[in-house]
């Protein structure tokens, strides 16, 4: 399932990619505000409390936010899923296999910031990173998903983001 929706994720971007003008600004604070909103709609639909994380592309911390009874190691892990996507220009699940025995990025996974559990996502429009959205409070599978899903609308409601470039 996952290589389905690592190869649909790629075929949906390479789409929108194509039609998309070159954007070159920050996302702005309303932009930060709407992507956490729709995180927590999708959070709320799924009955998973979350937190949420939304760093520039500099890694910076723009927008955060807890929900009621979120886990305490969400507070922690959505940062650093949000720095990583950024840092690294990829979404954090990728990281999962690559920073194993025998991987390119093997020990990468030591380093204190870095973290390799889905739910991290860089936000690319127009082949220009803009920053990373980082969700934890459910199962990986349901932080990735809200995440996919946040993503998803917003770029339908406002300007195309896309998670790779």
């Amino acid at each position: 399932m996952a290589a389905h929706d690592d190869f649909l994720d790629n075929w949906i971007t390479a789409a929108i990619a194509t039609q998309l003008p070159e954007r070159h600004m920050p996302l702005s604070l309303e932009d930060c505000a709407l992507l956490a909103k729709l995180a927590q709609e999708a959070a709320m639909a799924c009955h998973v409390p979350i937190v949420f994380s939304l760093v520039d592309a500099h890694g910076q911390q723009r927008f955060f936010f807890s929900m009621d009874n979120a886990l305490l190691v969400s507070h922690t892990l959505a940062p650093q899923k949000a720095w990583t996507a950024v840092a690294l220009k990829m979404a954090t699940h990728e990281l999962a296999t690559r920073v194993q025995p025998g991987g390119e990025l093997y020990g990468l996974d030591k380093e204190k910031e870095i973290c390799c559990f889905g739910g991290g996502f860089p936000c690319w429009s127009g082949g220009c990173l803009l920053g990373g959205i980082g969700i934890s409070g459910g199962s990986v599978e349901d932080d990735m998903s809200i995440a996919r899903q946040a993503l998803a609308r917003f770029s339908a409601l406002r300007f195309p983001l896309a998670i790779t470039r």
